[in-house]
């Protein structure tokens, strides 16, 4: 019935307050076929989805499951999926908090592929889709070192970069979204 959940990607998010109200939530990316959104006998409506978790949790009081389509050129979404499982501003609020951050999330694995995701990261890994990154066109010339006195960074060493460290810098391909694991 659910195969179209073979091809996931979740993602272990996790909050908490100053007074250690904890919230873990998932980010759960699909890969569905174009017709499922207007497939009657496939399609999960908010509201099944909803009770789906209550029932796989067993936790009736859960009142929220947000779940909507990812448009097409908008990285919107796909951001939300890559970013922190935790926000410093909220770990580092006090050590309590920390140590609630630090016991939730030890040897969790907050970034799981199955399916095609799965097949894609493996692509990417052995850098199979490089050809997709972006070229960084800046052309770096010289290294600068610099200092912090009295309120402000000032240049403290200026050197030329050898035609080796040239090559080796320039031209290469952006990483935006370093992956976490």
């Amino acid at each position: 019935m659910f195969t179209f959940l073979n091809h996931w990607l979740k993602h272990l998010n996790y909050t908490i307050n100053s007074t250690l109200q904890q919230n873990p939530h998932f980010h759960v990316l699909i890969a569905v076929n174009k017709s499922y959104f207007k497939d009657t006998k496939s399609y999960i409506s908010q509201s099944e989805w909803l009770n789906l978790w209550r029932d796989v949790t067993s936790m009736p009081e859960i009142t929220q499951v947000f779940a909507q389509k990812v448009r097409t050129n908008n990285d919107k979404e796909l951001y939300e999926m890559a970013k922190y499982s935790g926000k410093d501003s909220d770990y580092l609020s006090s050590q309590k908090v920390f140590d609630a951050y630090y016991r939730a999330l030890k040897g969790k694995q907050v970034l799981v592929y199955s399916g095609l995701f799965k097949e894609a990261r493996k692509l990417l890994k052995n850098g199979d889709l490089d050809y997709l990154k972006e070229v960084d066109p800046t052309e770096y010339i010289y290294q600068i070192f610099y200092i912090w006195a009295k309120k402000e960074y000032l240049a403290s060493e200026l050197y030329d970069l050898t035609e080796q460290e040239k090559r080796e810098i320039n031209h290469k391909m952006i990483d935006e979204i370093e992956e976490e694991q």
